[in-house]
C-alpha cells in the first residue's frame, strides 16, 4: 500500500551474521528498500531473490537494500543453519539479524515477506505485507530518481515480467516442541530422542513423525529407517525445509495409485518407479508443485543418513505464475 508523506519508517538495527552492529542509515540513498524474510520459508525465499534481482538492476544508483532475517526458530540465529541459509542467499554483507523478533514488533509487521520503501527523508513510501506487488516496488524507486535527476539512467520496467506468484493463502508450520505445529500421538519429551508409532488419524495439512526422532527445541531430526507423514488438500504444493550436514536420502511415496495425477516438485526424481529426494544442504525442498484435484497424504522415508526437518510449507495453486528477468 501507498504511504503518506508523513508516515515514518522504522528504525532498524541489529547484527550481521558476524557478530557487527549495523545500523540502516536512510539518508545515505535517495531511496531505500527494507525486506523483512523469514528463511525458512519458500515464500520468503522467492521474494529475496526477486528482490535481489531488482537490486542488480539499480547497483550504480543511490539505492540501498537491506534484508531483515526474521528467525522465529531461534536455531537460526544460534547455529550454522543461519550462515549456510545467508551464503545460499548471498547475504552476507546487508543482512541483520532480529533474532528476538523486536524489529518486527515495533514495525508492526503481521506477515512475512514484509518490503518498506523509504526516502532518504526516513518516510515510508511503499509497504506489502505477504503478497509483494512488485510491479508497484520497482515504480516507487524510479519515481523518486526520475525526481532527483536520473530519469536517463533508469533501467527500463518493460523488460521485466512482472507475473509474480500470488498465492490464495499458505500456511508455514514449524518443526519443534515449543510451536505446537504438528501433530504427535504420544507425549512429547523436549530434546530426546523418541519413538513414535505409526498414525492412526487423519486431519488436514499436519505432519506425523513415526519411527526414531530426535525432538529439538525448533526442528525434528529424522534417523535412517524413520518416515514423517504430510498431509495436503487438493490444489496445493508442498515445501519443506530440510538439511542434512552428511546427506541424506528419502523415499517418496503418496496415496494416489498413480503418480501422474500429481505434478510432483522440481526436487524429487524418478527412478524406475521409485521416487527420491537427496537432501544436504540447508533450502526449501519442493515436494509437490500441484496435488490436483483429491487430497494426498505423502509420507518421506529416510532410506541413508539422518536429516533435519525445521518446517512444511504449504501454498494453494490456483494462481501458478513465474518471473522471468
Amino acid at each position: 500500500m501507498e504511504m503518506s508523506n508523513q508516515t515514518r519508517a522504522p528504525q532498524i538495527s541489529g547484527t550481521n551474521v558476524v557478530g557487527e552492529w549495523i545500523e540502516v542509515d536512510y539518508s545515505r540513498n535517495l531511496i531505500s528498500a527494507v525486506l523483512f524474510f523469514e528463511p525458512v520459508s519458500g515464500n520468503s525465499s522467492e521474494a529475496v531473490e526477486l528482490v535481489q534481482r531488482i537490486a542488480r538492476r539499480y547497483e550504480k544508483l543511490p539505492v540501498g537494500f537491506w534484508f531483515i532475517m526474521e528467525p522465529r526458530l531461534s536455531c537460526m540465529f544460534r547455529g550454522n543453519t543461519a550462515q549456510l541459509t545467508l551464503q545460499r542467499f548471498n547475504l552476507m554483507k546487508n543482512s541483520i539479524f532480529d533474532g528476538n523478533g523486536m524489529m518486527e514488533h515495533q514495525a508492526r509487521i503481521k506477515a512475512v515477506p514484509a518490503l518498506f520503501v523509504v526516502d532518504s527523508n526516513s518516510f515510508l513510501k511503499l509497504q506489502c505485507e505477504g503478497e509483494i506487488s512488485f510491479r508497484e516496488f520497482e515504480r516507487t524507486i524510479q519515481a523518486r530518481l526520475a525526481a532527483s535527476g536520473y530519469r536517463e539512467d533508469l533501467p527500463a520496467i518493460g523488460e521485466l515480467d512482472y507475473d509474480f506468484p500470488h498465492p490464495v493463502s499458505y500456511t508455514m508450520k514449524q518443526m519443534g516442541y515449543v510451536t505446537g505445529d504438528y501433530l504427535f500421538s504420544s507425549l512429547v519429551t523436549p530434546e530426546t530422542d523418541q519413538q513414535f508409532s505409526l498414525p492412526d488419524f487423519y486431519l488436514p495439512n499436519t505432519i506425523y513423525p513415526c519411527g526414531s526422532w530426535f525432538v529439538g527445541r525448533d526442528f525434528i531430526e529424522g534417523k535412517s529407517g524413520s518416515t514423517v507423514y504430510i498431509s495436503c488438500l487438493k490444489d496445493e504444493s508442498v515445501n519443506v525445509f530440510f538439511g542434512s550436514e552428511e546427506g541424506a536420502s528419502v523415499r517418496v511415496h503418496t496415496s494416489m495409485e498413480s503418480t501422474h495425477h500429481l505434478v510432483l516438485g522440481k526436487d524429487i526424481t524418478k527412478n524406475r518407479s521409485i521416487l527420491e529426494l537427496k537432501v544436504n544442504e540447508f533450502r526449501p525442498y519442493e515436494i509437490l508443485s500441484l496435488t490436483g484435484d483429491s487430497d494426498v497424504l505423502i509420507s518421506l522415508q529416510v532410506s541413508a543418513g539422518s536429516l533435519k526437518l525445521y518446517c512444511v510449507e504449504y501454498r494453494h495453486c490456483n494462481q501458478v505464475t513465474k518471473a522471468v528477468f
